[in-house]
């Protein structure tokens, strides 16, 4: 299984599922999960993060629910074949809000480019 890090910020206004599943959607991203690589169980998961295994189970359900993982062989696996097409709608809230705060066009870009490389 690959050694993953994930943080949690008690501090954070979003919920510790939501900060669990966005940083796996992360490493997802980023290439340190790769398809058919499994989770941690929940219950490592849990002990690692120090956190209640039912908040595990539930990133674990949201993330199954917006196609990153499935089960396998009673494990939550990455699937091979993702297809999320719902970043184009964030990614339009996202620019719009920093549109809305100030934020220059070139500014954006130079964000979104940063995040690409």
């Amino acid at each position: 299984m690959t050694n993953i890090t994930i943080r949690i910020d008690l501090n954070s206004k979003k919920q510790i599922y939501e900060q669990i599943a966005n940083q796996i959607i992360e490493l997802i991203a980023k290439g340190v999960l790769n398809p058919g690589d499994p989770l941690p169980s929940v219950r490592e998961m849990a002990a690692m993060l120090s956190v209640n295994m039912l908040t595990v189970e539930k990133a674990y359900k949201y993330l199954e629910g917006e196609g990153f993982v499935t089960v396998y062989k009673k494990r939550f696996v990455v699937k091979t074949d993702i297809r999320d097409e719902k970043w184009k709608e964030l990614m339009k809230e996202a620019v719009y809000r920093a549109l809305a705060g100030g934020a220059k066009r070139d500014e954006i870009l130079f964000f979104i480019s940063a995040l690409l490389r």
